[in-house]
């Protein structure tokens, strides 16, 4: 699959703020710093879409990335382990 147009699209805290349309999400889970915003770059071929921190836990919120309106990348925070 050839990504030409990923987005980020929202932050949210609530689920009033998640995107509102029937696309699939490919939701990535795991430990602080272990590199889901760095998959995430890779796999869109774009070094700054999500943002990295060397600091663990950096992410409070749930990340919203738009893949060519084909699907979403979903960034959890730790918290939801």
């Amino acid at each position: 699959m050839i990504i030409k147009n990923p987005q980020f699209e929202i932050s949210a805290v609530t689920p009033k703020q998640y995107p509102q349309n029937e696309l699939p999400q490919i939701v990535l889970v795991g430990k602080s710093n272990v590199g889901k915003s760095s998959f995430i770059n890779t796999m869109v071929n774009r070094k700054k879409l999500a943002r990295t921190s060397s600091e663990p836990g950096k992410t409070r919120q749930i990340n919203f990335y738009n893949i060519d309106n084909n699907f979403y990348f979903v960034d959890l925070p730790r918290l939801w382990l």
